[in-house]
């Protein structure tokens, strides 16, 4: 594998970043490099031919009726929706997250009339965190896992409806020439994309070809990388000023836990940290869905520390 090692320029985007993932998915002129992804996690009969993007901004149905936006969004001829999301932090309530994602998008298509045969709806979570699975020794070798309604005993399926995927890239650390099926390949690629500096030999197809030239940084034209470029410093102001805002919570949770010197005082100390942090993080222009999902705090707990 070519990795860089003393470089000054960036050839590929690195997509499990904001800006990666935005200039990648983001782009409809990367149609099929997105379906060559969506396809390697999709089982063998929901495989895509065509894809329609769909708004990733939607109006909530429920009585808050507050917006939710999805990362990514489309659409196959058959109806069926992905949605693609990216997860780069350790959130408590992830997998419920997508729950509630992918189940408001399935939801919203029975809104249209009575019928509730409609088609099924697959979340793909591309993840830079761990799950934390009780048989960790089962998962050592898996890095893809799948999630749906089944018959506890039997294991049956009556119907496609919810379906969620997660590919923890966290945890693959394949080197390219381990790397023998198509998934591995796929997990190689949108892992290490942003470190590589040209093509690999044995990812020389035509599939894999399309999604390096969606990625390459000098294919972006103008808008696109005045865009990029701003999301990228984005991002990085605010891993920053995260950063800061957590150290200097805790420095001072830790300060009033020790004044006190008993265990109630830490505690208490550990907790007026993070309640520093969420100060520090929503000061820095950060939403409360983004806080939460950093912090794994629900909403609730958020607005107690403002």
């Amino acid at each position: 594998m070519e990795m860089h090692k003393e470089r000054t320029v960036q050839r590929y985007v690195d997509i499990l970043t904001n800006g990666g993932f935005k200039a990648l998915f983001g782009d409809i002129n990367n149609k099929e490099a997105v379906m060559a992804i969506i396809n390697a996690l999709l089982p063998e009969h929901r495989q895509v031919a065509d894809i329609e993007y769909l708004p990733t901004e939607r109006q909530g149905q429920m009585e808050d009726n507050k917006e939710y936006r999805y990362d990514f969004m489309c659409r196959d001829s058959s109806g069926a929706m992905f949605i693609v999301e990216l997860q780069r932090y350790r959130e408590k309530s992830w997998f419920k997250r997508c729950v509630s994602y992918a189940a408001r998008a399935y939801d919203r298509q029975n809104r249209r009339g009575e019928n509730y045969d409609v088609p099924p709806v697959y979340l793909i979570g591309l993840m830079g965190t761990e799950i934390d699975h009780p048989d960790s020794e089962f998962w050592r070798d898996r890095y893809v896992s799948e999630y749906t309604f089944r018959e506890k005993e039997a294991h049956d399926l009556l119907d496609e409806t919810i379906v969620i995927i997660f590919a923890e890239l966290v945890r693959f650390d394949k080197a390219e020439s381990e790397c023998t099926t198509d998934v591995d390949r796929m997990l190689f690629i949108l892992k290490n994309m942003g470190r590589l500096d040209r093509q690999p030999e044995l990812l020389r197809r035509e599939i894999y070809t399309k999604i390096f030239e969606a990625c390459e940084i000098a294919r972006f034209n103008e808008d696109k990388l005045i865009q990029f470029n701003k999301d990228m410093y984005d991002e990085r102001r605010r891993n920053g000023e995260l950063a800061a805002a957590i150290e200097e919570g805790m420095e001072k949770g830790l300060e009033k836990g020790l004044e006190k010197g008993r265990a109630e005082g830490r505690a208490e100390g550990r907790a007026e940290g993070r309640a520093e942090a969420v100060r520090k993080m929503m000061a820095a222009g950060m939403s409360v869905e983004q806080v939460c999902t950093i912090m794994g705090m629900t909403a609730e707990e958020i607005e107690k520390t403002l």
